[in-house]
């Protein structure tokens, strides 16, 4: 080999190995996000959370959050915010729902990037086992819609820690988990939050029987499209999608907000389908699509390390129930033909 072919040789190596470090370390520089982390991850938040909590004011406090996951600690300056209707209210719940937010140059390229609306569903009642298992019910009927739809939120359960910044309230322990960022999702498909108002035919057919049939399959009746309650919407120029979140208030959770005192102005949850009307043969293919995940729905409740096993087979009794229903076609006429709008 000639001086000229070794030469050439040796530049097209440089170039190559040049290349292959580059992706080795843009690869490397891609951040996981905290939802998409597997392992236990611990968040401890230090705030002032007397005027959170004593006053449940929807204002900004700033806080320091601490994120633990993977053994590497992040730690982010934000704030925090009491969040929510009827949770928020002192009378319902001791510690109420919050949202952290986060600025978008603070997070780049953080477990956080994107998220800087970050809701977190809280235990309710103190000292309560089964407000404990009520957010774990809820956290899995969010892991059940996921499986269903790319369209849905993506939850990651959590320790969290609350610290008062003025040392006035003790220090808290307790499990919480989070939400993702609608706009998160929403830039994920290219697409942008919508929050104008809105009639069902507005929805894409297909999202909107989807999401229809679930609230049914869960019993959830506590929402509404024109008023976006408990719905988010994204939007592209071509497709408007709904996206369910607050899943608290079904039958498949079950709370009773009256313990510890007082009792709860709600009414107990029930299964009725409030979507709009739908043909035969289009709930009967959403059916059959369903049909061919059930095993995957039951174990994503059997496998749940947040249910104990009362709660695994309360849940997965009803999921069966819905199951037995629309192999009916007198009960689907009943339950979706005839009260449909």
């Amino acid at each position: 080999m000639n001086n000229r072919k070794i030469i050439f040789t040796l530049l097209l190596l440089t170039v190559f190995s040049i290349s292959f470090l580059n992706q080795t370390a843009n690869a490397s520089d891609e951040q996981t996000l905290i939802f998409d982390i597997e392992s236990p991850v611990s968040i401890s938040i230090k705030a002032d959370l007397g005027q959170l909590i004593n006053n449940r004011e929807i204002i900004q406090i700033p806080a320091k959050i601490v994120v633990i996951a993977e053994n590497i600690e992040h730690n982010f300056e934000g704030s925090i915010e009491v969040r929510g209707n009827f949770r928020r209210a002192a009378e319902n719940c001791d510690f109420p729902p919050l949202r952290l937010l986060f600025s978008q140059t603070d997070i780049e390229r953080t477990i956080f990037d994107g998220n800087m609306n970050v809701k977190l569903v809280t235990h309710c009642k103190e000292n309560s086992s089964r407000f404990i298992q009520y957010m774990g019910k809820e956290y899995t009927t969010y892991k059940l819609y996921n499986l269903l739809s790319p369209y849905s939120l993506k939850v990651k359960m959590v320790d969290i820690t609350y610290i008062d910044d003025k040392d006035q309230l003790k220090t808290m322990n307790n499990q919480a988990f989070i939400i993702e960022d609608v706009n998160h999702l929403a830039a994920h498909y290219n697409m942008k939050e919508f929050e104008g108002k809105l009639s069902a035919d507005d929805i894409q057919k297909e999202n909107l029987l989807q999401l229809s049939v679930f609230q049914f399959m869960i019993g959830n009746t506590d929402w509404i499209i024109p008023l976006s309650k408990n719905l988010k919407f994204i939007r592209d120029d071509d497709r408007t999608l709904a996206v369910p979140y607050d899943f608290d208030y079904t039958a498949l959770v079950d709370p009773d907000y009256s313990i510890g005192g007082g009792y709860s102005i709600l009414s107990t949850p029930v299964r009725k389908y409030k979507g709009p009307c739908y043909e035969i043969d289009e709930l009967e293919a959403e059916f059959v699509r369903l049909k061919g995940k059930k095993e995957e729905l039951l174990d994503i409740i059997s496998e749940s390390p947040y249910l104990k096993r009362k709660s695994k087979s309360t849940m997965k009794n009803y999921i069966t129930e819905f199951f037995t229903i629309i192999e009916s076609r007198e009960k689907v006429a009943d339950y979706f033909q005839y009260i449909c709008k």
